[in-house]
């Protein structure tokens, strides 16, 4: 199997549980419609740009008394930092996953991104006033990259207990996405969620 690999020192009974694990891994996500490899690519590695670490207790309690603030249930909350798993909006069952990348990325380093800096509240707003409430109007974008800046501006412009500051980094990133893909903010602004 691609991707599976054992060390010298695995029996072959190891390495027929690991091989179990992944068969059944692989047959849930086959089951939910996606190919585990391609699922891989949803896992936690920022290359040091979004927090990495654990969240702690202190953390997760914050994090949920802003949900909270965005009228979100706190039990459609997951943490999912111990799955490798990205911060993201799961519109199929309106849940929401915190992974490690809710965080900023290190301070120093030289010139970060944007979407570096986005506090963790700059990101469970992206998630939810930009995701949520534009999935809940049936207003989501076709193009994954036009999506990621309607939320970056949606959270920017709506959500709430946002510093300036914030708001600046959210509208700073959509704008980066925007330069990246070539696009001009005036060809795209009547179509976005705004």
């Amino acid at each position: 199997m691609r991707g599976m690999a054992t060390h010298s020192g695995t029996s072959r009974r190891n390495a027929g549980q690991q091989a179990s694990a992944t068969l059944s891994a692989h047959s849930a996500w086959h089951l939910a419609g996606m190919d585990i490899y391609n699922a891989q690519l949803w896992q936690v590695n920022t290359g040091g740009k979004r927090g990495e670490a654990s969240l702690t207790a202190i953390q997760q309690a914050a994090i949920l008394e802003y949900v909270r603030q965005c009228a979100f249930p706190e039990d459609r909350v997951r943490f999912v930092d111990h799955t490798e798993l990205n911060t993201a909006y799961g519109p199929s069952f309106d849940i929401l996953h915190i992974g490690t990348d809710v965080m900023p990325g290190p301070m120093g380093g030289g010139t970060r991104t944007a979407n570096s800096r986005i506090t963790w509240r700059g990101a469970v707003a992206h998630e939810l006033i930009g995701h949520r409430e534009a999935a809940l109007a049936g207003k989501t974008q076709s193009e994954p990259h036009l999506e990621e800046v309607q939320a970056s501006i949606r959270a920017a412009r709506f959500a709430p207990e946002l510093t300036h500051t914030e708001r600046h980094t959210l509208l700073r990133d959509a704008i980066t996405r925007l330069h990246e893909a070539g696009i001009r903010v005036r060809s795209v602004k009547e179509q976005l969620y705004i």
